[in-house]
């Protein structure tokens, strides 16, 4: 046979086979981030609001590694204006005690309620309070804010990747001056913004969200 036949025969099969190696490795790598499309909206909607916490406790470093991915949300002039404060044993113990007395100011609650009251404080495996730094310009204080709520969410979506549930507060509870002073925060410097409840509990039932048409248009 022809070797000039055999060697063309044979750069033909290596070309075949190279076109067939390099669209199985287009396919499996469209494969791959179609699994990592999906991942992450997995991950968008299994992060649901908590409300009933058991007290099964939540590993510190799951914690820290919630606080670490808190840190790299995005934020204008780099201002990093958030502030995360862990509780202890001690000081959570304190804050359900100003947490009972806040909500008794106005009325008068029953033996059980009072229960639920200081369990809300006490069961979850931890509770952080969030804060932002004060800007004294009007315009960069509505930045930082929403930096600080990308933060926020980074931190609960790193938790839900861990199973792990939480919860995000507002109100009196954290608006309180007896708050900051339990925290030991200058309402000159910082704005408490949020407290974060954390741990395991019952799952939410699933809500009725927007249709993408509906806050959703291309123009």
């Amino acid at each position: 046979m022809n070797r000039s036949f055999i060697t063309n025969h044979n750069k033909y099969i290596y070309v075949l086979i190279s076109m067939i190696i390099v669209d199985f490795l287009g396919l499996c790598i469209m494969k791959l981030c179609h699994i990592r499309f999906m991942d992450s909206i997995r991950l968008f909607k299994s992060r649901r609001t908590i409300h009933n916490f058991n007290k099964k406790k939540v590993s510190e470093d799951i914690i820290l590694e919630a606080i670490e991915a808190a840190n790299f949300a995005p934020c204008h002039r780099n201002t990093f204006p958030w502030r995360y404060y862990g509780l202890g044993d001690h000081m959570r113990s304190t804050l359900s005690e100003l947490f009972y007395n806040i909500k008794t100011q106005n009325s008068k609650l029953s033996v059980r309620s009072k229960e639920l009251v200081i369990s809300k404080i006490l069961n979850p495996s931890h509770l952080i309070f969030a804060s932002q730094v004060i800007s004294n310009d009007s315009f960069q204080a509505k930045e930082d804010y929403a930096a600080c709520s990308c933060s926020i969410q980074n931190l609960m979506l790193s938790l839900a990747s861990n199973g792990v549930g939480s919860k995000w507060s507002t109100g009196e509870i954290i608006s309180s001056s007896q708050i900051y002073d339990l925290l030991n925060i200058s309402q000159s410097k910082e704005e408490i913004i949020a407290l974060l409840f954390i741990g395991y509990g019952d799952t939410p039932n699933d809500i009725n969200r927007p249709t993408l048409d509906q806050i959703y248009s291309h123009l």
